[in-house]
């Protein structure tokens, strides 16, 4: 077995998933130790290390890697394979005998032949090898103005499909080898497209599109997203060709009607975003070619009656928006209008009305809307939608100066997702600083007052405790107002030992010894519980960052670390990572 003919060795489930690996570049590393020995390394579920040796002729003596597969050879070895047979330059088989003159180059070679053996060559082996015979008429077929380009590509890649296709499915693998077969098309068409042959482009990207969507998608496993980026390269050279100013009508009048016919088929919007990228394409032809029809036709039939609500909202939402576009960029001012009024539903409609009613300082009418807003959001059960609307209300209560309203809305976003310090700070800046003393003051208060209220609620549940809870609420206020005193006590009421060193950072200037206090019986509970050499790294990791934050601690760390050797004197992957700590 050599590198020329491993593939033939190897069985074609092997091949393939070495092969894979191979195509997504996860050989990250190799290089040559010594003289024929390879050593690599390759990315999997963990990075395995494979080693190869190579005699004369690229023979392949032997070959090893470290992961647990049983088979002789593994994908991890094939992926070296490929990867050697780009790297290596491979050497005849049979050495050349001393004083045999050397064979001619390929250029040199095509030099002495002549025109009609290059054309009888070229004849003679289209018969037979159907191939070579696509390869040329696609090369030249543009001196061919009846060659029949779409046909063409069209038996190709369905040849492609049908032989990636196992009982009407294309599984994981095929999936990756038809992806770039069809990614060869694509860069066809690239090239045409940078030579402004745009019909060429055109055609081969509508070939891709339509085949890859239609018969392929649906019954593939695209879990690599191969084909699904194909698709995307597809629509996206569509929509170069749509948007060139080089390109003429003709084609594009083509390309309108070409998306007429292909949106009507669901499988464009039923997997991925191509259909509403394809529609998108679709409205920006019917406005630069002033061809409503068809464009209106397809979006009025998919819009329901709006305000109507189906799992298909975001579909319909979509076809509302992408009209309303058109009669905007047309300038159908009354349409535009009209289909505003009617969909003040749609969150993008509304907040388009609401920043047009502040850019008038139109505040009232602003903040009307998106109460409005607010109230449609809660019935649909959209928290997201009611926090980015109260967001806006905040920027107006700026704009006005509405103070009340500035303290009620940050200290509600402070606190409502977790603490957020830009708009605790916000909050605070209302204040002067008399007046947020007092305040401070009361936002402690009425914390501790709600925890207390929450622990009578859940006496019986030991799962939950009330000093965790007032340590999770206030821990964070009490490090932005620098407050470590506060912060200590919090920590010492709850001192396991994620919380301790969470905030060992902020306490260990002033609380080094209290601190090691609380951290070294931490330590050895956490001890108890771990049960793996990456736990016990992990433990011994803590120790050595908290001696370099607390140099004062490090007795007491390396006695807490004895501690646990002592205690389990049968765990020696435990005393090997203890052994680390210094």
């Amino acid at each position: 077995m050599n590198l020329k003919n491993f593939q033939n060795h190897i069985s074609s489930t092997i091949l393939n998933r070495g092969k894979e690996y191979y195509y997504n570049g996860a050989v990250n590393v190799l290089e040559e130790e010594e003289d024929g020995v390879w050593c690599a390394e390759v990315e999997g579920s963990e990075v395995y290390s494979v080693e190869v040796e190579l005699s004369a002729g690229c023979e392949i003596d032997s070959y090893t890697c470290d992961c647990p597969h049983e088979a002789d050879v593994c994908k991890h070895i094939v992926a070296v394979f490929y990867e050697l047979k780009d790297k290596v330059k491979i050497i005849k088989l049979k050495p050349e005998k001393k004083g045999k003159k050397q064979a001619l180059s390929f250029n040199e070679l095509l030099e002495t032949i002549s025109f009609a053996e290059l054309k009888q060559f070229v004849s003679q082996h289209a018969q037979n090898d159907k191939n070579l015979k696509n390869q040329f008429e696609l090369y030249f077929a543009h001196k061919d103005e009846h060659f029949d380009i779409e046909k063409k590509y069209s038996d190709l890649l369905k040849k492609a499909i049908r032989s990636s296709m196992s009982q009407g499915y294309v599984d994981y693998y095929s999936a990756g080898e038809l992806s770039m077969k069809a990614d060869s098309f694509l860069n066809k068409a690239q090239e045409a497209f940078g030579n402004h042959n745009f019909k060429e482009a055109s055609i081969i990207a509508r070939v891709v599109l339509k085949q890859l969507v239609e018969e392929v998608i649906p019954s593939a496993d695209d879990s690599n997203g191969n084909i699904g980026d194909t698709i995307f390269n597809a629509v996206q050279l569509l929509a170069s060709v749509a948007e060139s100013g080089s390109c003429n009508r003709e084609l594009k009048e083509d390309l309108y009607d070409f998306f007429a016919k292909a949106l009507v088929d669901d499988t464009y919007f039923d997997y991925g975003d191509f259909g509403e990228s394809c529609f998108e394409i679709f409205r920006n032809l019917a406005v630069q070619l002033n061809r409503p029809e068809m464009f209106l036709a397809f979006s009025n039939l998919a819009v329901r009656d709006p305000g109507e609500e189906t799992s298909e909202d975001y579909k319909t939402e979509f076809f509302i928006l992408q009209t309303l576009l058109f009669f905007q960029e047309t300038g159908n001012v009354q349409e535009a209008e009209k289909l505003i009024r009617q969909n003040m539903h749609i969150v993008e409609i509304r907040q388009n009305v609401v920043d047009n009613a502040i850019n008038r300082q139109s505040y009232e009418e602003a903040k009307e809307l998106i109460r409005e807003g607010i109230d449609l959001a809660d019935k649909r059960q959209h928290p997201g939608t009611v926090f980015n609307w109260q967001k806006t209300l905040l920027d107006i209560a700026c704009l006005e100066g509405d103070i009340p309203m500035q303290r009620q809305l940050n200290l509600h976003f402070a606190f409502d997702r977790g603490f957020n310090i830009e708009y605790y700070e916000g909050w605070k800046k209302t204040f002067t600083q008399a007046e947020w003393e007092t305040e401070f003051r009361l936002l402690v208060g009425s914390i501790i007052a709600e925890v207390e209220q929450q622990a009578e609620k859940n006496l019986n549940n030991h799962w939950w405790s009330k000093n965790r809870t007032i340590l999770n609420q206030l821990a964070p206020v009490y490090v932005q107002e620098k407050q470590w005193n506060k912060l200590y006590q919090l920590v010492e009421s709850y001192p396991s030992l994620d919380v301790l060193l969470s905030y060992m950072k902020y306490l260990a200037k002033d609380y080094q010894v209290q601190l090691t206090e609380l951290i070294c019986p931490a330590l050895v509970l956490a001890g108890d519980k771990a049960d793996s050499r990456s736990s016990y790294s992990q433990i011994a990791s803590h120790m050595q960052n908290i001696i370099k934050l607390m140099p004062e601690s490090k007795n007491k760390i390396l006695e807490t670390a004895q501690i646990l050797r002592a205690k389990y004197p049968r765990r020696p992957a435990m005393h090997d990572e203890l052994k680390k700590v210094r």
